[in-house]
């Protein structure tokens, strides 16, 4: 899966000049101290890049540690990604579209903070970049992530 570079956090990430286009995502663990399997502790933050879709996010190191995802997602705009509620990109347990409108970070602390069915066009602030997105509801959204894809929007 990768893992999360620190020194990209406050700072924009490039390479060769471009802004490295990629998603994060945070698990705010209910536990932060549980063990997972030979004494790891869960792992909090997930790293996507670009064009790497995840069919079955089961497949990510600690996926069943229990918590509610926030990402942020980098890149120029009209970066999109769509990350939905369950396996396989199935619509049925929810999913959320996101697309830039600016070069800076969004970040998007409650998925499940928008009108089921609606797009919402979201000006950049002091703690985000501008976006749009859609969000259609499904059961525990927030905490149940299954699938990523990148460039789509279902």
């Amino acid at each position: 899966m990768g893992s999360y570079n620190s020194s990209c956090w406050f700072s924009r990430c490039q390479l060769g000049g471009e802004t490295k286009t990629e998603m994060v995502l945070f698990k705010e663990l209910w536990d932060a101290g549980t063990l997972f399997g030979k004494g790891r502790s869960c792992n909090e933050v997930f790293t996507i890049k670009k064009g790497r879709d995840y069919p079955d996010l089961r497949d990510m190191r600690n996926y069943f540690c229990e918590g509610e995802y926030s990402l942020t997602l980098d890149g120029p705009p009209g970066t999109t990604i769509t990350v939905y509620g369950q396996f396989f990109f199935g619509e049925d347990h929810g999913y959320l579209t996101l697309t830039k409108t600016d070069h800076r970070r969004v970040w998007l602390w409650d998925l499940e903070d928008f009108p089921d069915g609606k797009w919402v066009v979201a000006e950049a602030n002091k703690d985000t970049g501008a976006y749009e997105v859609y969000f259609h509801a499904g059961p525990n959204f927030k905490m149940r992530l299954g699938s990523v894809k990148w460039n789509e929007i279902p």
